[in-house]
């Protein structure tokens, strides 16, 4: 009876650390000021319809994308390395013509130690979206 104690109570918290581990889109955008900034010289609807673009041909979800707060979340899918990462993408106006994007990544079990250099990876989509953009005007 005791062995089955302990493996409730020990299964009940594994459950527990690790859903309160999880990246969220509330502790992506709390993280504000810890990821990688670029500053462009494009407009912010030019820069926020590029990160859109760029997500999906990196193989990420688009999970939440909020205009106004400037805040896009998006997944990665489970890889040898890794269960998985949330990215954080925030974007903010620095005038009328640049935009400030920051990318955050957090691992969906903090546990990970294998995870791929998302804000290299996205920048350089990005900055192919916005080129590509600036081409078809």
């Amino acid at each position: 009876m005791k062995w089955r104690a302990f493996l409730q109570r020990s299964t009940l918290l594994c459950a527990v650390t690790l859903l309160g581990a999880c990246a969220s889109a509330q502790s992506l955008k709390e993280a504000r000021g810890e990821g990688v900034k670029r500053t462009y010289r494009e407009a912010y609807d030019a820069a926020y319809s590029a990160v859109l673009r760029a997500a999906p041909k990196r193989k990420l979800e688009i999970v939440s994308a909020e205009w106004e707060g400037g805040v896009i979340v998006l997944a990665s899918g489970p890889s040898l390395g890794s269960l998985g990462e949330r990215i954080g993408v925030l974007l903010s106006r620095v005038g009328e013509r640049a935009t400030s994007v920051e990318i955050v990544v957090k691992p969906i079990v903090p546990t990970v130690s294998f995870i791929r250099d998302w804000p290299s990876l996205l920048f350089g989509e990005i900055e192919e979206e916005m080129t590509a953009q600036r081409l078809t005007r």
